[in-house]
C-alpha cells in the first residue's frame, strides 16, 4: 500500500488543500502523465441537436494522475467494467455501475484531488456568421479557449507549467494556435505572463481513463442543462445519473453560474456579452 501526500494548490481562486490518497500501484497506468505540474483533461458535449453545448474538464495535479488511473482500474475490476467508460454507454443494465463511478468521482472531488469545470453555451443565441466567420467550430474553439484561460490558467498558471489534453477532434483551429492564443489571453486578461501552457495535446479517450471519467460527468451535466433529466423519454439510467451528478455537485441547478466561493465543481453559463 502506497500513501501519497500531495496538494492541489493554486491562487485564491482555488481551494488549497492537503490530502491523503491511498492506492495500490499497478505497473500499467492507462493514460497520459504529463511532466508539467498541472493538467486539464477536456472534451465537449451537446454539439449536435442540443440547445446547450457544454465544454468541460477535469483539473488535477499531474503527480496524482497515476494513482487516479490505478483507482479507476480497481473500480473496473470490482464492477467488471472493462470497456470504455462513456456517457453514451450508460444503460439501464449498467446503471448501478455508473452510479458507483459517479460516487467515486465525487469522493475524489470532495477531497480536492480533482476538480471539474465547465462552460455552457446557448446555441439558440449563436450568430456564427457575425462572430465566427460562419464556422461553428470556431465558436466551439472559443469555448475551449475561455475555459482554459479563466478556469485553469488563471488559477494555476502562476504556480507551475500547464498541460491541456483534449479528446481528439477535427477542428479548423489547430492546437498550436489555441495554445498560443491561450498564453496570450492569460497575459492580457489575467496578468499571467510566463507562457505557462507548455503542452496542448490530443488524446484518444479510448486510451485515457481520466478523459473517460470526464466524459461521463460532462455528459450528465449536458443532459441536465438541456433538461433531459426531467423528461420521461430516453433511458431512465441516464436521467437518474444526470440527477445524481446535479445532486452531488452541491449546486441547486446548472442553469445558473456556480457561486464564486465554489471551486471544486464549477459551472459557467456564458452570456452573449461575454463572447469574444
Amino acid at each position: 500500500m502506497l500513501v501519497i501526500v500531495s496538494s492541489l494548490t493554486a491562487s485564491s481562486g482555488l481551494v488549497s488543500c492537503t490530502f491523503l490518497f491511498l492506492a495500490i500501484v499497478n505497473i500499467f497506468m492507462p493514460g497520459l502523465i504529463p511532466p508539467q505540474p498541472y493538467s486539464f483533461f477536456m472534451d465537449e458535449s451537446g454539439i449536435s441537436n442540443h440547445r446547450f453545448t457544454v465544454v468541460g474538464a477535469i483539473c488535477l495535479r499531474s503527480d496524482v494522475i497515476s494513482q487516479v488511473h490505478d483507482s479507476i482500474q480497481k473500480f473496473r475490476e470490482r464492477h467488471n467494467m472493462h470497456r470504455e467508460l462513456k456517457w453514451e454507454r450508460v444503460t439501464d443494465q449498467k446503471a448501478e455501475e455508473y452510479n458507483a463511478l459517479v460516487d467515486y468521482f465525487f469522493a475524489l472531488n470532495n477531497m480536492n484531488i480533482l476538480q471539474f469545470h465547465c462552460i455552457i453555451f446557448d446555441n439558440h443565441g449563436a450568430n456564427h456568421t457575425r462572430y465566427n466567420k460562419g464556422d461553428q467550430d470556431i465558436g466551439l474553439s472559443k469555448l475551449y479557449y475561455q475555459l482554459i484561460v479563466h478556469k485553469f490558467g488563471k488559477h494555476c498558471g502562476s504556480h507551475g507549467d500547464l498541460c491541456v489534453a483534449v479528446d481528439r477532434r477535427n477542428s479548423s483551429t489547430s492546437l498550436d494556435d489555441l495554445k498560443r492564443m491561450a498564453n496570450a489571453g492569460l497575459a492580457k486578461s489575467c496578468g499571467v505572463t510566463n507562457n505557462p501552457l507548455k503542452q496542448l495535446v490530443p488524446l484518444d479517450s479510448k486510451t485515457d481513463d481520466v478523459l473517460q471519467l470526464n466524459d461521463v460527468i460532462l455528459g450528465a451535466v449536458c443532459a441536465a442543462r438541456n433538461g433531459k433529466h426531467l423528461l420521461e423519454v430516453g433511458r431512465k439510467s441516464k436521467r437518474e445519473l444526470a440527477k445524481l451528478v446535479l445532486e452531488k455537485s452541491g449546486l441547486e441547478t446548472f442553469e445558473r453560474n456556480s457561486p464564486r466561493a465554489v471551486h471544486r465543481f464549477t459551472v459557467w453559463n456564458m452570456r452573449l456579452k461575454e463572447r469574444v
